[in-house]
């Protein structure tokens, strides 16, 4: 079970919850979070990842968060490849002449005395 493109997080919660329900054992809170964050997109799954919620209320506060600060412009954020296999652009972005395909960068650690 996947987040569709166009279905909130909300939405998309509330499906998996109902589908969740349905588990025979009943599943555990944290179980169910462990499991929904990893149905997730990637950018979200990034995002939720180092936070893991306690409770599913948290999540999908969380994930709602997520979704408002994407319509807001707040992240840098390009979806992969659409079902039309083009790259999609989130809301407002425009193509830049010589845009970057890949950018990269390695940590610069101290070295140990």
């Amino acid at each position: 079970m996947v987040k569709r493109e166009h279905e909130s997080f909300q939405e998309y919660a509330q499906r998996w919850r109902d589908l969740a329900a349905q588990v025979a054992p009943p599943m555990v809170e944290r179980e169910m979070v462990t499991m929904m964050v990893d149905t997730l997109p990637i950018f979200y799954y990034e995002k939720l990842v180092g936070y893991m919620p306690s409770s599913f209320v948290d999540l999908v506060f969380a994930g709602e968060r997520i979704e408002v600060g994407l319509k807001r412009g707040k992240f840098d954020y390009v979806s992969l490849v659409g079902a039309s296999g083009r790259r999609t652009r989130t809301a407002g972005e425009k193509k830049k002449e010589g845009d970057a395909h890949t950018v990269t960068s390695t940590p610069a650690w101290p070295k140990p005395p």
